[in-house]
């Protein structure tokens, strides 16, 4: 009897340690900061991440720098079929049907504003898919954590995937707004030259992010932005078969070993 008394004890002393140590846990694991994997839907860490030796995820990649030397030199095509359209125009000379319709690529829509609409675009994008905050003006509550309103202090506490990105656009956007100011690339060095400072930014952008996942989502929104903007201007201006017009008889009569004649550009539309 006194041994079945023993182990009746046994037993509830180890049913209550087991309690007791369930209850800890959760406390425990309550007080502390919650474990999370998804560093990107958090806010911002305290240190920047530097790179490790191996980068799997290189920014800007092949596919990026490609894609921004066509948006670069389609705008350059652009202004400078544009400039001279407007010079015939001036000059009273005769407009060929791509003369008019360069004319007038400009009435809706511009290389710049594209390229600010489909990169902020694809920011929104990655936020509303992968449920960062990003400029939440009340409480976001998560399934462990929450991030706190937007106060005039402390601004707004956004995901730090969604700080990132929408930092790496605002600047390449700011560089794209400021060549749009002064007319666009005309020339190839002003081409290079716009080329040359995007790739730049995002060199410096891409210093202190070490998640891989983020690196990509960098190099899809330039690689998004900027072939989307070529798409969509293409639709707009004079197809290969418009440019395509040959005057036959000042074509047979121009000399062989004329030579053709340059233009400024910049000297035409002024």
């Amino acid at each position: 009897m006194k041994r079945g008394i023993d182990m009746k004890k046994s037993t509830m002393l180890a049913f209550t340690a087991a309690l007791l140590m369930s209850a800890a846990s959760i406390t425990g694991h309550a007080a502390s900061a919650p474990t999370y994997d998804d560093n990107l839907i958090l806010p911002n860490p305290a240190s920047a991440p530097g790179l490790s030796n191996v980068v799997l995820v290189p920014v800007a990649s092949p596919q990026v720098v490609q894609s921004l030397h066509d948006y670069v030199k389609a705008w350059e095509n652009a202004e400078q079929k544009i400039a001279l359209a407007k010079a015939k125009r001036d000059n009273h000379e005769q407009l060929t049907k791509a003369d008019k319709k360069w004319l007038h690529s400009k009435d809706k829509h511009n290389y710049a504003d594209y390229f600010r609409t489909h990169s902020l675009g694809r920011v929104h994008g990655f936020e509303t898919a992968l449920n960062w905050n990003g400029e939440n003006r009340n409480k976001n509550e998560y399934e462990y954590f929450e991030t706190p309103k937007y106060n005039e202090k402390d601004g707004f506490v956004n995901s730090y995937g969604y700080n990132v990105l929408r930092g790496m656009v605002d600047r390449v956007n700011e560089v794209v707004q400021k060549q749009k100011q002064v007319g666009g690339p005309m020339t190839d060095d002003e081409a290079q030259a716009l080329e040359d400072a995007i790739l730049d930014i995002l060199a410096q952008e891409q210093e202190h992010v070490s998640n891989e996942e983020l690196r990509h989502y960098m190099n899809e929104t330039i690689w998004f932005a900027a072939k989307q903007t070529v798409k969509n201007k293409a639709s707009e201006e004079p197809s290969m078969q418009d440019e395509h017009v040959v005057n036959l008889r000042e074509a047979i009569n121009r000399p062989a070993n004329q030579e053709t004649k340059k233009v400024d550009l910049r000297a035409a539309i002024q």
